[in-house]
């Protein structure tokens, strides 16, 4: 018993290390794209996985011996400790400045790192907070599952062991998320749209959404293409990205690097730009809408300037030079139609 009061403070103390660490905050250089990550990230990765195996293989044979014996199960304790620390050390490294990597590749193992501490955590504190009732012959309150608790962690092992070993895949994940994004929130207003220009002047949908009055619907349209505009950005930053990636060399790495990481992050202000975009297109529109199309047309223009006219010396395919001069053209004329009609609204 008193082990798994020592193993439980352990993790508590190892749990709040973790939450410390800052999730919003870039390397000063990311160290690698796809190939040829740094030695200490490897490592990194390996201790990862070995405390990853050690949690999972362990909270089985602990949930299933300390319902027979306490004092037997907290020396299989000890062993989910020792995982957890792994797991933890592995965080830690890939944390470190030194090691390149990027803000989505640190926040992803943040994330799943605290999901196997907490998950093995809440494990421990059940079977601390409830030893009568998982005695062998003693199990009658349903209201407690070890087995469920054991499928937490896991699941959580499962997703620390799928997690993207590099910068490419880490930070594609996170376009890719943000892609998905927009998508929804076009489909969402476009069908509101739709229902709007058919049901008439502000009327309430069948579903008890409010439609768009006939002064609304040019400011939704608009904004509603800034939307898209936004997905467009999104793909061309996955194919921008991926050009660069692939010329890398010795001679240019650096600058290179640098540049896909700032036009990660003009994606992210893009993305997360939209969401908050997409917040404000409920009927009826909000106040606030017009400092927003403001907001996400400048970030929409600063992508693609990095892209047209402050990208590394690579040869971009010409179509994608192009649509990335579209975009940029279309976000602030679309800006401008939804200002015009949010100004006739008043």
């Amino acid at each position: 018993m008193e082990e798994n009061k020592r193993v439980v403070e352990c993790l508590k103390r190892l749990a709040e290390s973790l939450k410390d660490l800052p999730q919003k905050e870039d390397p000063p250089l990311i160290s690698h794209w796809r190939n040829n990550p740094p030695e200490s990230l490897t490592t990194a990765w390996q201790v990862l996985k070995q405390g990853g195996e050690l949690v999972r293989s362990t909270s089985t044979k602990y949930t299933l011996v300390t319902k027979i014996d306490v004092e037997e199960g907290s020396k299989l304790a000890k062993d989910l400790l020792k995982g957890c620390e792994f797991v933890g050390t592995g965080a830690l490294v890939i944390y470190d400045n030194s090691v390149g990597c990027s803000r989505s590749m640190r926040a992803l193992v943040k994330q799943s790192s605290r999901a196997v501490i907490h998950s093995c955590l809440n494990l421990l504190q059940m079977f601390l907070d409830n030893t009568d009732v998982f005695q062998e012959g003693n199990n009658n309150n349903n209201s407690m599952t070890p087995a469920q608790k054991t499928g937490v962690i896991w699941d959580a092992c499962d997703k620390l062991n799928k997690l993207p070993l590099n910068n490419r895949n880490a930070m594609r994940r996170d376009l890719l998320t943000w892609l998905v994004d927009c998508q929804e929130t076009y489909e969402e207003f476009s069908e509101l749209l739709q229902h709007s220009t058919e049901g008439g002047d502000g009327n309430i949908m069948s579903n008890g959404d409010e439609c768009y009055t006939s002064k609304e619907e040019p400011v939704a349209q608009s904004s509603l293409l800034l939307v898209k505009c936004s997905r467009g950005s999104i793909n061309i930053v996955l194919k921008a990205c991926e050009c660069v990636g692939s010329s890398l060399s010795p001679d240019n790495s650096n600058d290179s690097l640098l540049w896909i990481q700032n036009l990660h992050n003009a994606a992210r202000c893009v993305g997360i730009g939209m969401t908050d975009l997409g917040t404000l297109l409920y009927p009826p529109l909000g106040d606030n809408l017009q400092e927003e199309v403001q907001r996400q047309s400048k970030s929409i223009v600063e992508l693609h300037d990095l892209i047209l006219d402050k990208s590394p010396p690579v040869d971009f395919p010409e179509d994608l030079l192009d649509t990335s001069r579209n975009i940029r053209a279309a976000a602030v004329k679309r800006a401008n139609e939804a200002l015009d009609g949010i100004k006739k609204m008043t």
